[in-house]
């Protein structure tokens, strides 16, 4: 895998083991990272501000395990960077994960682990990427799950514009984005080697850029894009996938069916929208939520009694003969494997996927990733607008020379 291809999952909103990408056992379920209050946020926070990001997963188990975690300062691509815990650290970043409860009235069991960063025995000092590696207690080698979040310092001025191309070619599936940052409060000696800046769309990384360099520097101002030549694919509004009903389902929705031990939920089936109008949709931008609707309403801790059901999704498409079809979107941490992998029905001439998910609505896609050049086409099911809602999100990561790690200084987040 190509560095580029690694820091751009490194920084997804919910960013995982930097060597393998994303790593959980079998029984470990529903990993996100997000800033509190807002499940469909990036996980970054400022530094010194007010701000929390929460780390929660599930183990299907009855019975409670004991974990640790341990914090730890990184560039951006994953490399550990050279400072002493107490370099980045007040405290101890190696502690127990105390926040836990076990599931509520589900017919699958499970316990909910919740970790908030900062907290009363650790707090960030420094600005950057933080890996956050969670085990069993006492055995640092056995890596449970890897998650990863960003603290920013707002020291770089991003200066950004997203628009309609000018030009008829592109005006019908493209965006165009004109970028520029100013680092007058920053001691940059080398622009093109201490400076690096990334665009994400809705934390995607085959629809994002990294590694950006200026085309032109007036001063202090760097210019990243001219006219028409930052250009990204505008895709297609999220296709949606409602969970929150499995003991009621309304008329016309989903049909649920419950075959001991899990429930069972099969959607309509899905169309080829690649050669399709554009049509608007209220999304997530590939994002997703936990929530039930439960005949109890004085529960109000979604993430103990939101039960796991199997999703099973088709999609009515010729069989692609150069390579595999994915359903795909922050759920699965845009990873292509075989727990969302699509599987062709030839009697009934579609694709089909089983997807095992905690109760919520989720934002999906279908993707093709090409067998013999690995290449993921974001396209061939979807079809690309110019007129479709991303949310954009453009960082800015300094290091100089003779610094030992890198800084995260200029973020903004912007809806087209």
């Amino acid at each position: 895998m190509s560095r580029n291809l690694l820091i751009l999952f490194l920084l997804t909103p919910t960013i995982v083991d930097a060597q393998e990408l994303f790593f959980q056992k079998s029984n470990v379920h529903i990993l996100r990272t997000y800033v509190e209050g807002d499940e469909t946020s990036y996980p970054i926070i400022e530094l010194g501000g007010n701000e929390r990001v929460m780390i929660e997963f599930d183990i299907l188990s009855s019975n409670i395990a004991d974990l640790e975690y341990n914090l730890r300062h990184c560039s951006a691509d994953g490399t550990p960077s050279s400072l002493l815990p107490a370099e980045y650290a007040n405290g101890f970043t190696l502690n127990p994960i105390t926040d836990y409860a076990p599931s509520v009235n589900t017919m699958v069991e499970y316990i909910n682990y919740r970790i908030g960063f900062p907290n009363d025995e650790v707090q960030m000092l420094l600005s950057g990427c933080y890996v956050v590696d969670i085990f069993y207690a006492g055995r640092p080698d056995s890596l449970v799950a890897r998650t990863s979040f960003l603290v920013c310092e707002q020291l770089a001025t991003i200066d950004v514009e997203i628009r309609k191309p000018q030009t008829s070619v592109d005006e019908r599936h493209a965006q165009e984005i004109r970028l520029s940052v100013d680092c007058s409060n920053l001691p940059v000696t080398n622009y093109f080697e201490e400076l690096s800046v990334a665009v994400l769309q809705n934390g995607n990384p085959y629809a994002s850029r990294i590694g950006l360099k200026p085309k032109q520097i007036v001063g202090q101002q760097l210019i990243y894009s001219y006219s028409g030549d930052l250009l990204m694919a505008g895709g297609n509004e999220f296709r949606r996938l409602d969970l929150r009903y499995l003991h009621r389902a309304p008329i016309n929705y989903n049909q649920v069916e419950y075959h001991a031990p899990f429930f069972h939920v099969t959607t309509p089936t899905d169309e080829n929208r690649a050669f399709k109008p554009y049509f608007t949709e209220t999304d997530q931008n590939g994002q997703f939520v936990i929530y039930a609707e439960t005949v109890n309403k004085s529960f109000d801790d979604y993430y103990r009694f939101a039960d796991y059901a199997f999703a099973h999704l088709t999609l009515a498409a010729e069989p692609a003969l150069d390579g595999d079809v994915f359903v795909c979107g922050n759920f699965c941490h845009w990873q292509l494997d075989s727990t969302n992998m699509m599987h062709y029905n030839f009697q009934q001439h579609r694709y089909e996927s089983d997807l095992f998910l905690k109760q919520g609505v989720y934002d999906y896609i279908y993707v093709h990733r090409n067998t013999f050049t690995e290449q993921v086409d974001l396209e061939r099911y979807e079809g690309s607008h110019s007129e479709t809602s991303n949310r954009y999100l453009f960082l800015v990561f300094f290091r100089p020379t003779t610094a030992d790690y890198e800084q995260l200084v200029g973020v903004v987040q912007m809806d087209n």
